[in-house]
This record gives structure tokens, sequence and C-alpha cells, in this order.
């Protein structure tokens, strides 16, 4: 595959960052420490000022100062010899980290070590220090292990370490509570790679190594290169591999990032891939059948391709994110070229698309939800719904949706039922109708007869949510796009409109509640998950029929009703709090967004911090700064005004899941 093309980047200042005290341009310092990728004290001594003490201290020739590279250090083969001999060097004596020298000193180390015997090409001996350097040799441990490896220019993952850490030490994260200002969102990552925390560096530098696009490969291990700290100590990387990691924002043009835990090799994330499926998948389904998800979903990652992709991003995502819960790993540009490739494969499946297929979107789907909610989830939701549509319309069946999801096998059955809600929650977002809403209303709509036995299936497994309620949502999605598009073109009925919300809002009346004992949890999570939904979509209705203004006094009942919903949690039934609360941040969001009081705000805000789960995925924070965004535009504004929810939900493209 071509590699990605390289963003346009802006070439102007960040305003508003004060760069920490100790912080080194690309352009600053001795030729010699920048190669090495540390610090430069920049103390110029000597009668012509051109060596620094860094490198007079650790016995190196610092080949001077100045603003650009000579021509011979531009060559980036030779740089990497050279940074490989320094590291040699130091390594003999004892100046790196892990490596405890070759034992008493000789005249040969106390020499300086020659650098600009590289001028005119490769300098011969790999560890050849000053004018003595052709009687000298490595020691017998660094000849063995130099000998086993296949390319003279890669960094151990150990090496490798200790340049990045001392590289980038000058570069802390700036944190700011800011989730959609991505200017100051600098936050630290977890990831299974030795450097543990995010780092960052100027666009001035992206000039001072060649990116190359290169894929990982596991060193073959030898007696030389085995080591008792761990299997990968001796892990080859490409040198450059840190730069192509870099991905662009282009909210943020000043600044990239690098997402070390990409770099944790493809043999691990397999490996952890069967512990996924089996546990993490219950946090991507939170109100499904944990008992049987996570084996239908194996069954899928263990023979198909895409599927195993899918879930591998997962996998990584999940990884990625669980110290820093605002990490966006999908804007990271090999995680985009990967979800790109696996977009053209199930495209390319579309004549023959499978459940299996249908299921690698879905993954595709979580994996932006886990990611905070925003980005192309619409173009793999698509590819689900291909599907759906393909299933419910069998002529098997005579086109008859209730009858083809009755006999649909377990699997098709869970597709079905999971597209069809990301499908009527997305329309919340895109403002536009469901695309399965013919289905809808054939499968859910409660003014429907049947001849013989109802139908059996319920939405409440896997997505919470009655049938009834999921056709009155669909249908309250359709009603607000009707009633948009009648006032663009200036011929809105109102009567006609108060008609139509007057079919809908009597399957939204308050039922009876469940009551003690249901049979599980789970079932305890499903019914109040489903009572938020519908009170939540009757303010939904309420806000199409009589505008977004949070002083109507029936936005103003079904704000309360939906506020005590959401705050309602039985005592006794354990932990359930964070599965109803991440599946129900559409009620939360409406909640929030047209209830008149700030208090109301301050204890939802609170209520999503706390109960979100410690897993640090999903889209809760998202939500949350969402809101603060939206009330910070209301305090702006003449109470008259209506709230633009629905706008700055379309434009931020958060899928309320």
């Amino acid at each position: 595959m071509p590699a990605a093309p390289k963003s346009p980047r802006s070439n102007k200042k960040v305003t508003g960052i004060t760069k920490p005290k100790g912080a080194v341009r690309a352009k600053s310092g001795c030729y010699t420490c920048r190669i090495r990728r540390k610090k430069c004290d920049e103390k110029r001594v000597g009668a012509a000022g051109d060596r620094c003490e860094t490198c007079i201290r650790l016995k190196l020739e610092c080949l001077g100062f100045g603003a650009k590279r000579p021509d011979w250090l531009r060559e980036s083969h030779r740089v990497s010899q050279i940074r490989d001999r320094i590291k040699a060097h130091l390594a003999a004596q004892g100046m790196i980290k892990g490596h405890a020298g070759s034992g008493s000193r000789n005249p040969v180390q106390d020499e300086i070590l020659m650098l600009s015997e590289y001028r005119e090409g490769d300098a011969g001996n790999y560890n050849r220090s000053g004018t003595s350097s052709t009687n000298s040799s490595p020691s017998p441990r660094d000849a063995s292990v130099e000998s086993d490896r296949p390319f003279s220019g890669r960094l151990t993952l150990q090496q490798m370490t200790s340049s990045v850490r001392g590289y980038y030490d000058y570069h802390p994260p700036v944190r700011d509570d800011t989730y959609f200002v991505p200017h100051h969102d600098f936050q630290s990552s977890r990831c299974d790679s030795p450097s543990d925390s995010m780092m960052y560096h100027d666009n001035d530098n992206d000039n001072y190594y060649q990116p190359i696009e290169e894929l990982y490969a596991l060193t073959p291990e030898t007696p030389a290169t085995r080591s008792s700290f761990s299997k990968f100590y001796h892990l080859e990387l490409p040198v450059d591999d840190f730069q192509s990691a870099m991905p662009y924002d282009p909210l943020n043009p000043n600044l990239n990032f690098i997402v070390p835990s990409l770099l944790v090799p493809l043999e691990l994330i397999d490996k952890s891939m069967h512990e996924y499926v089996t546990n993490i998948v219950k946090i991507q389904y939170l109100l499904g059948d944990s008992d049987k998800l996570p084996a239908m979903v194996w069954e899928a990652v263990s023979t198909h391709p895409a599927s195993q992709e899918a879930v591998r991003l997962l996998s990584t995502l999940y990884t990625a994110r669980q110290d820093n819960q605002r990490l966006r790993l999908t804007l990271d540009q090999r995680v985009k070229n990967r979800i790109t490739s696996l977009q053209q494969v199930l495209n390319d499946a579309k004549p023959a698309f499978s459940a299996d297929d249908a299921m690698a979107a879905l993954h595709v789907v979580s994996l932006y939800l886990f990611d905070g909610g925003m980005g192309r989830w619409n173009e793999f939701l698509s590819f689900a719904c291909t599907y759906t549509e393909r299933v419910l319309s069998d002529p098997r069946y005579y086109n008859n949706p209730s009858a083809a999801l009755e006999a649909a096998n377990p699997k098709d059955e869970f597709v079905v039922k999971t597209t069809i809600w990301f499908d009527v929650l997305a329309s919340i977002t895109t403002q536009r109708p469901p695309l399965l809403l013919s289905y809808v209303r054939e499968l859910f709509s409660p003014q429907k007869s049947w001849v013989g036995t109802p139908p059996t299936y319920s939405m409440l497994s896997p997505m919470g949510c009655e049938n009834t309620i999921v056709w009155a949502l669909a249908e309250t999605s359709y009603l607000s796009y009707w009633k948009h598009r009648h006032e663009r073109t200036g011929d809105l009925s109102v009567r006609e409109l108060v008609s139509r919300v007057q079919e809908i809002e009597p399957y939204l009346a308050e039922g009876p509640h469940p009551k003690r004992p249901q049979h599980t949890a789970e079932e305890w999570s499903r019914h109040l998950a489903s009572e938020i939904f519908r009170t939540a979509t009757k303010l939904f209705l309420k806000s199409v029929e009589s505008g977004d203004y949070p002083h109507v006094e029936d936005i103003k009942t079904c704000v309360r009703d939906t506020f005590r919903a959401i705050l309602d949690f039985p005592t006794g039934l354990g932990d359930i709090r964070p599965a109803i609360v991440r599946s129900t941040v559409f009620g939360i969001f409406i909640c929030g967004s047209l209830t008149d009081r700030e208090d109301d705000l301050r204890v939802l805000s609170l209520h999503l911090e706390q109960n979100s789960g410690h897993e640090n995925v999903g889209n809760c924070e998202a939500i949350s700064q969402l809101l603060r965004q939206l009330w910070d535009t209301r305090k702006s504004q003449h109470r008259s005004k209506p709230v633009q929810w629905r706008n700055l939900l379309s434009k931020m493209e958060i899928l309320l899941v």
C-alpha cells in the first residue's frame, strides 16, 4: 500500500503555550548532540568556541555548531552509523543505563571518539576510537550481538528507549480541560512500549529525520540476543518510525504527537485478542447477553480476517486509553491507514457481504465510540445497514421483516438489532431520517396488528430499550427532519405537526415499573435504561413540537422526568451504573441541553464523570465537554433564543450511543 501523503502543516507558532525552561529546538546545540537526540549544554569552549562541554565530558568529538547541518550530515544512513558508533562508545564507558561497560578501562577508552572520519564515507570498524581505533575491538558481548543483527542502522528497543526519553524530556505534556479545543489538549498516554508518556515535538523538527515507511518486525532470537529481561529486550524497530508514527491533527497543525502504543508488536496484541473478546466485549455492548456475545465475536475473529483486524484495532485502542481517556488514537495516521484498508476490504466484499463483514463494520463503529464518538463511524455503519436490509428483505419470507428477524440465527439477529439501534441514534446526529426507518416501522410499530403469535424479538437485549420506544425515537427523529425541511421551504403546517406529535406521544406514557425480584442485575439495567430512553424520547418529541426553548412548560416537565430517571437507581443491585450511564448518553445529553437550571448540568456532569466506568473508553467525557460548550454559548444569549443542541451535535459528529 503506498504511503499516505503528508498533510500540509502550518508554520505558525503555537500561541498561548510557553515552552518549559530548558526546552531545546531542533536547530540548537552542537551537531553531535543533535545526532544523539540529546540536549546540548551549548557552553562553547576552546579557542575557536567550536566545542561543547557535553561532548568533552562524554569524550566525543564535537562536530560544531550551526543553523543547518553540513551536506555530509544530511545522509540518513551516515547519521545512523554515527549514532550507533556513539552508543557503542558510551556503552563501553558504562554511560548508558543497562550497560555496565567492559570492566577495567584501557587507553583506547580514554581517547576521544572521532566522528569527522565519516565525511568521506563509512569510517570502518564499528567501535573504532581515535587514532588507535585499528587496534581496538568491541567487547565479546557487543560483537556477538551485533553479528546477529541484520541491519546496522536499527536500534534495539532498550537503546531506542534511552534515546527517545532523552530527546523528548524537554517537551513535557501541557494539560488542559478543554476537550474540543485541541490546541491545548496535550495529555499523557498509556502504552506497553517502554516510553509511557505522550511525546511532542515542534514542526520545525520535521526536516531533521527522514520518515520511512516500514513494517515492524521481530528480530530472530539467537543465543547472543536472548535476554533475561524480556523476550522483546532486543526488539528492533526502524530508527525513524517515531517520525512516521506522528499523526497530523488538522485542528492542531502546530503540534504533532507520538502514540507509543502503536509500537507494541502485533504478536503481543494478537495474544491479547482472546482476552479482549472474552472480557472487553462486555463493555462494548454493555446491555447485551454477556454469556453469548464473547463466543459469537470470537468465532468471527478466529475465521474472518476483517473481524480480526477490527478487533485488533479495538484492543490497541483499549490498551492505549487505560491511563488517558482523552487520547484520540483514531487521529493517528497509521490507524487511519489501517481503517481505510479495512474499509476497502469491506467495500470489495459487498457483492457477497456476510454477517462477519457486518460485525467487523460494527467493531469499527465501536472503535470510534471508544475513542470519543467522533470520526468516520457513519461510513462503516452504512455497511452494516446494507447487510441488515438484505436480511430483513429476504425473499424466502415474502419481504416480511418480522418473519425474517424471527427466523434469523443469533449472529444475524444481533447484527440487525445493533445496526437498527445505531442507525436510529445516528439520525439524531446527522439530522436525516434513519436509513432503516421503513424496517423499524415494520418491526416495532405499536400501531400494527398481528395475525397469530406476536413476535418474540426484543430490543431490550442488547440495547436496553423497549421495541415501542425504539419506534417512537425513530419517528421523532424523522419528524424533526420533516419539520426542518418544511421550515426551510416556508410551508410548515403547525396543525399537521401537532397531529404527528399526537400519534407518537401516547406510546411514551409511563408504564408499570418492573418489580423485584428480577432474575439478574442485567435485566434491571435494561429496564432502567429503557425508562431513561422513554423520558428522553418524550423530551425530544416536545422539543420538536415547541422548539428548543428550555422555559416552555412542557419541556420543563419532561426535563424533570428525564433527570429523575437518570439519577434513579434502586439500592442493592451491585455496580450497574456504568453500564446504564454509558448506554444512555443520549438521555443525559438532551436533558443537560434543555434544562433551565445550571445546577442540573453540574449534577449530570458529575454523574458522567463518576459513573462512566474505569475502562477509560467511550464518549462520556466528550458529551460532558459538549454540554459545557453549549452552556457557555447559552450564557451569552437571551433566554428567548432556542438552544442549538442539534446543530452543535451535528457539527461535532458525535454518535450518542
